[in-house]
């Protein structure tokens, strides 16, 4: 299979990829093929000065000399969409799940740093229910390694899962007994177009309960990055590692959508492992993201 190479030295436009990734037909995955070889680069990277301060605003983060944990994924979200709408990619954006990510902020990285962000299509896992295929992204300043990430997405269907699943497996997190509520917020109701304004993810979940409502959810929903990176604020686990000044690694699994216009809350029990939290939306009896916050 031909190996697909893009290159940027701006921020890769998302418009066109984003209508291309939601809407074109695509082959579908074969586990007979695989995944194609598609990697991206952009060089000198910079965080945009008016959309990180946006980005602070609108998650109600504190503004340090350093970018959020989060932001390099932020800044490398369009390079992502350019890889997934390419037409070599065979999975259709609509219907697939982001599932995990595994963040590791090796060093701090400052609000002004030059970077070079890479990234690239990653290893994939049959499942009983469908495949799993990642997404690798590494940020580099002065040709050092300062963060890297593992993106995890799932796509239902009948590959070969049930009868052989691979014996690779992506983490999981272990449940928490008993957690007792160490936060809360308000998820507002304009939460999605501020944050795609920022992002440039306008998936249409985001956007409209209508749109929503016919990708079978009941009301539109907030972005999981942006409630992750509240929920980190809000989490007593990211004091116990040592702030966001030190090497960190985060884990999340997103298990349920947080809804816009809701409370969500924040649940720990940090006798058993104070590098975890679970985040509830409203009454919702189930996790909507579990996550972990540890210093490496």
């Amino acid at each position: 299979m031909t190996a697909v190479e893009l290159n940027f030295d701006i921020k890769p436009a998302n418009g066109k990829a984003m209508f291309k990734a939601l809407v074109l037909p695509r082959k579908g995955f074969d586990s007979k093929i695989g995944l194609p070889n598609i990697k991206a680069t952009w060089k000198g990277a910079s965080a945009d000065s008016v959309a990180l301060n946006e980005y602070l605003s609108t998650l109600s983060l504190e503004k340090g000399d350093s970018l959020p944990i989060l932001y390099p994924h932020v800044m490398a979200g369009s390079m992502h969409m350019n890889m997934l709408s390419h037409k070599a990619f065979p999975i259709r954006l609509l219907g697939s799940v982001h599932l995990k990510n595994r963040i590791t902020q090796i060093k701090a990285i400052a609000d002004d740093a030059v970077m070079d962000l890479t990234a690239e299509i990653g290893a994939y896992r049959l499942v009983e229910k469908g495949v799993e295929f990642d997404f690798a992204t590494d940020a580099y300043v002065n040709g050092e390694k300062v963060w890297e990430e593992v993106s995890t997405y799932f796509q239902t269907g009948r590959f070969g899962g049930k009868e052989n699943p691979s014996t690779e497996k992506s983490f999981e997190l272990e449940s928490l007994n008993s957690p007792e509520d160490t936060g809360s917020w308000h998820v507002p109701n304009n939460r999605g177009k501020r944050y795609a304004k920022i992002t440039g993810d306008y998936n249409p979940i985001h956007m409209s309960p209508i749109a929503a409502k016919l990708f079978g959810f009941k009301r539109d929903i907030a972005h999981g990055f942006g409630v992750l990176a509240e929920a980190i604020e809000y989490s007593a686990a990211i004091n116990t590692a040592g702030g966001l000044e030190k090497s960190l690694q985060v884990d999340v699994v997103f298990k349920g959508p947080v809804f816009l216009d809701s409370d969500v809350t924040i649940k720990q029990n940090k006798e058993q492992d104070a590098s975890r939290f679970d985040v509830y939306c409203a009454d919702n009896t189930r996790p909507s993201i579990c996550g972990s916050v540890k210093a490496v």
